[in-house]
């Protein structure tokens, strides 16, 4: 069965987008998912946070970048961001995402983010296939696949839900 996500765009951003721009460091100390969510974007734009509620948010390369941290995912989390789709994620944003059951499309086709989407587009994301289909455009672009073990992460509920479901998996192998 494919793992298909669908939202409109709350805000298109760059590329090299930093963890500390997603949630600041001088905000570590905070827990509470209520003051966390205030504080998400709030670096590039004070006004994001209260806009990206169910949103899908674009980025372009290295989304992510910086802090191998998790407080980006979780502000985004309690955010309710529904979906990041970008061209290219950090490499440990990008596992910490699904570890975290945070699904992070890669937009990895050809095409520049600024022709696939505009603010306020709905997009559709089959992460099994690969397609992202703009609804709004009515235009599709081809990008990659993500691999099923990571599919695997979202339909569990991040990496801590999967280890507790399947233990099993860490069983040790011949």
């Amino acid at each position: 069965m494919d793992y298909i996500k669908r939202a409109k765009v709350g805000v298109m951003l760059g590329e090299h987008v930093n963890t500390d721009a997603i949630f600041p460091a001088r905000y570590l100390v905070l827990f509470s998912p209520e003051e966390v969510k205030k504080h998400l974007f709030e670096d590039i734009d004070p006004t994001l946070s209260g806009r990206v509620r169910g949103m899908a948010v674009t980025g372009d390369a290295d989304f992510g970048c910086g802090s191998a941290r998790e407080q980006g995912l979780t502000a985004l989390k309690y955010g309710e961001v529904e979906m990041l789709v970008c061209k290219s994620f950090s490499r440990a944003f990008y596992r910490n995402g699904f570890n975290n059951a945070f699904p992070l499309f890669t937009a990895d086709c050809p095409e520049p983010m600024a022709e696939i989407v505009s603010e306020g587009d709905e997009l559709e994301a089959n992460f099994t296939t690969g397609e992202l289909r703009n609804l709004t455009t009515n235009r599709a672009f081809r990008c990659s696949p993500t691999p099923e073990f990571l599919i695997a992460l979202l339909r569990e509920d991040g990496i801590w839900n999967m280890v507790n479901n399947h233990p099993e998996l860490l069983e040790k192998r011949p």
